[in-house]
């Protein structure tokens, strides 16, 4: 089992497309390669970590998506997500606000929205979709698609860019 992290996929949102530079022509084609990206790169027996911004839509449609997405699917709620009742619905087996999880030797805290405050610890959020490149800035990690080629970031791509910023830091 391999853990994956990813954010913002905003599924079946029209106006991501322009206000994110989407390269998409509607939101049709951007659902079909972003279910396409995650299912090549996650197993339906991996741990998906998705912190926050699923998609627009009434529960049944939401859910249709996300029954074609493998993995264990755990959803640290974003802005645009609707209360946890409503996230299990969709699909994920857990839903909360932020948590903290052992990734290396790292202690990191998962979130939506960064805190303004740079934490002691690292950070892996979303929210912030292009704003960030995808480098630690003052400890917090942007995994946000559009960042990360629409895919799904692996565990160990995320522990080779804690150690080097750790090893990096006074």
């Amino acid at each position: 089992m391999k853990k994956w992290f990813i954010a913002d996929t905003h599924f079946s949102h029209t106006n991501i497309i322009k206000y994110a530079n989407r390269p998409y022509t509607n939101v049709e084609e951007m659902d079909r390669n972003l279910i396409e990206n995650w299912n090549q790169s996650i197993a339906k027996e991996d741990q998906v970590f998705f912190l926050g911004d699923f998609g627009l839509g009434d529960v049944n449609h939401l859910h249709s998506i996300c029954s074609q997405l493998k993995g264990h699917k755990i959803c640290i709620r974003g802005n645009h997500d609707r209360n946890a009742s409503w996230m299990t619905q969709v699909g994920f087996s857990v839903v909360l606000e932020s948590a903290f999880l052992k990734i290396g030797r790292h202690l990191v805290e998962l979130i939506h929205i960064p805190t303004d405050q740079p934490p002691i610890h690292f950070q892996l959020h979303g929210h912030v979709h292009d704003k960030r490149p995808r480098t630690i800035v003052s400890n917090q990690l942007n995994l946000c698609v559009e960042v990360w080629d629409y895919k799904p970031v692996s565990e160990k791509m995320i522990v080779s860019i804690l150690d080097k910023a750790s090893k990096q830091s006074p």
